[in-house]
């Protein structure tokens, strides 16, 4: 079996040699070649500016070193001339050139300390001039010297060449070409004069070149050296701006941040705070609910209690024949009704208003006979009390205002009212209300104003809750009901731009004023069915048909018992269906209709009357009498011909009387 040789294939030694040939080669010349400026001019523009400024300080204590050296030489020539009598003929010459290069090399240290040498170009200007003029005042000693003394000045020349190169921080093109331009020129003049012997211009010429090739070498990395730290620095100083704009932004959004913490944490606190006044006000609602309540409770049964005994009475007085006693205990019982029945709607309107169930209903009208129907309507409850109504008002003048005319029309009779059940009656015969209509620009002031006892300031928000009154502990309802602030204050507040103020003060009197909002427009007044114009024309209900329609058995009952007693003859029904039967057989055609406005088969008002229209063919006046919080709609004017249960006596009959003659 033969043994199988493997052959390593050796790398040929002349590549090898040829690759490190071409190595060393590439590194001497960039060791030699001039650094790039900048392909950026404002980058190099800059650099120039920080090259000078970073070297101003090394380049001025260079100089001086310089000066220090180049005066050194002094010790040299007087060495010389005291060793060499050759050298005495030429002392005088060359300590000439001596001071001069102490001069000018003076004159350049004294530039470098002034503000402009910071500048590279002046920098550079000064001491290339400095240079060149100690290169030239060398060349001429050694041309002065004597053979073979001329060696320390060669020397000198090149701790010249030494200085540029090495301490003097100049950019290296400039340096070597001033450097080449030195060996060059010492060339020429030994070629031309043959001043050198030739030993020493050998060996001069082959020392300054080495000088200058290794000074070239040094110069070129000090000066990319320089370059690179400025592209480092501004790299760095151009991410620190990054960094401090990026910082800056940060902080910018850690601010907005907290800002923003801080407002949520204000809006969290806010709604907190919201919430617990929320929950504070309806904590307040339910109790001043259930004051209200138990108020309405306790007024409310005191007139039923004294209701139930009043008829109790009388009938045991009916059951001994006491016609005279019985008179007495029903007209007391219509008393005690009376008085159940306005706290009763006091207490339904009060509700409603607070409920907000109920919206204005806005017109424009003239203000004038509206406060004016509102003092007629109070004068008898005046009479009675021994105060008097006077009125203030422009004369002649229509006030026209934008409201709600019935509820203006409440308010003003409320507080002319209060005015006068808190007369005071030790001042009789004097017990006045005084009401009074301002006119402004923009708006309109009434002002009920009384000499009555007047109201202490705690009182002043107390009097406009429900069922307070003052000095009246023990209820008595001949003094009021305690209502009717309330009334004035929840319609005030339900009206745009309305406001009501109280001024007062104890035993001389209270100011309520009302500010309602002017309307320049004329327009002529909506129909207000004040009691003047309802009260013309009015006639008696004997005689009258009507139709009653009414769900409610008892009510029913009653209503038909009320109006028998009134002359009035009455057909009535529980349903529109029951309505549509005794259209079929009735004789004439009915004078009025009365019904309910929510019936118990679902039927309404509406479906009565479009009944009735239907099998008539004609309209027919209706009046309801309802238990709703509001009804709306329809060909019913529910405005003007509305009542709200309970009703009195009185007001069913002038309501049927005013709707018939409409």
């Amino acid at each position: 079996m033969k043994t199988k040789r493997f052959h390593v294939i050796q790398p040929a030694r002349s590549g090898r040699w040829g690759s490190t040939g071409r190595e060393l080669l590439s590194s001497l010349v960039e060791i030699l070649s001039f650094p790039r400026p900048f392909e950026d001019p404002e980058s190099e523009r800059e650099f120039l500016e920080d090259h000078g400024r970073r070297f101003a300080g090394f380049r001025r204590a260079a100089g001086i070193l310089g000066l220090f050296v180049w005066t050194g030489y002094i010790w040299v020539e007087f060495s010389s001339a005291s060793r060499y009598p050759a050298f005495r003929h030429v002392f005088s010459e060359e300590m000439l050139l001596r001071c001069i290069g102490i001069v000018v090399i003076g004159i350049a240290v004294a530039l470098s300390f002034r503000r402009s040498f910071v500048v590279e170009f002046t920098a550079r200007r000064v001491l290339f001039s400095a240079v060149s003029a100690s290169a030239a005042l060398l060349l001429g000693q050694i041309f002065i010297a004597p053979s073979p003394l001329q060696f320390p000045y060669l020397s000198g020349l090149s701790l010249v060449l030494f200085f540029q190169f090495g301490f003097l921080q100049l950019r290296a093109k400039s340096t070597f070409l001033l450097a080449a331009g030195v060996v060059i020129t010492l060339m020429i003049l030994q070629a031309m004069l043959r001043f050198l012997d030739e030993q020493n211009f050998v060996f001069g010429v082959i020392f300054l070149f080495n000088l200058t090739v290794i000074g070239l070498g040094v110069n070129v990395q000090s000066e990319r050296h320089v370059r690179e730290r400025f592209s480092a620095e501004k790299a760095l100083a151009l991410s620190n701006t990054h960094l401090k704009e990026a910082n800056a932004k940060l902080s910018a959004k850690h601010r907005a941040l907290e800002i923003a913490q801080r407002e949520q944490l204000s809006k969290t606190n806010a709604l907190i705070t919201l919430k617990e006044q929320q929950k504070a006000a309806a904590d307040e609602a339910n109790r001043e609910k259930s004051n209200f309540l138990a108020g309405a409770t306790h007024d409310l049964r005191q007139p039923m209690h004294a209701l139930n005994l009043y008829l109790e009475a009388a009938e045991e007085a009916l059951r001994k024949d006491d016609v005279v006693q019985s008179r007495r205990l029903v007209a007391q019982v219509r008393k005690s009704s009376t008085v159940m029945g306005n706290l009763f709607n006091a207490v339904l309107d009060l509700s409603k208003l607070d409920s907000g169930r109920v919206c204005p209903a806005y017109h424009v009208f003239d203000l004038t006979p509206l406060v004016r129907d509102a003092i007629e309507q109070l004068r008898p409850l005046a009479a009675a009390a021994g105060v008097s109504l006077r009125l203030r008002c422009p004369p002649n003048v229509s006030i026209w205002v934008r409201s709600d005319p019935h509820w203006l029309g409440r308010i003003v009779a409320n507080l002319i009212s209060n005015g006068v059940k808190y007369s005071d009656q030790e001042k009789a015969p004097r017990c006045t209300v005084l009401i009074g209509v301002v006119r402004s620009v923009n708006r309109v002031r009434i002002d009920v104003v009384d000499n009555g006892v007047g109201i202490a300031p705690q009182y002043w928000n107390a009097i406009f809750k429900p069922f307070f009154q003052i000095d009246n502990a023990e209820r008595d309802r001949d003094r009021g009901l305690g209502l009717g602030l309330s009334i004035v204050n929840a319609m005030v507040s339900m009206l745009d731009e309305h406001r009501v103020e109280l001024k007062s003060s104890e035993g001389r009197g209270s100011r309520f004023s009302v500010e309602i909002p002017i309307c320049h427009s004329q327009i002529l007044p909506s129909r207000q069915g004040s009691s003047e114009e309802s009260a013309t024309a009015l006639g008696e209900t004997a005689g009258l048909y009507v139709l009653l329609v009414e769900d409610d058995g008892l009510v029913r009952a009653a209503t038909e018992a009320l109006l028998a007693q009134w002359g009035v003859l009455v057909d009535s029904a529980s349903s529109v269906t029951h309505v549509e039967e005794l259209l079929e057989s009735i004789e004439r055609y009915p004078d009025l209709i009365i019904t309910d406005y929510q019936l118990h088969d679902g039927k309404t008002a509406h479906d009565v009357t479009e009944s009735v229209y239907r099998k008539l063919g004609r309209l027919v006046p209706c009046l309801v009498i309802t238990g709703e919080a509001s009804s709306t709609g329809g060909i019913v004017d529910y405005d003007q011909y509305t009542l709200i249960k309970p009703v009195t006596p009185e007001l069913l009959r002038k309501r049927i009387l005013e709707a018939i003659v409409a």
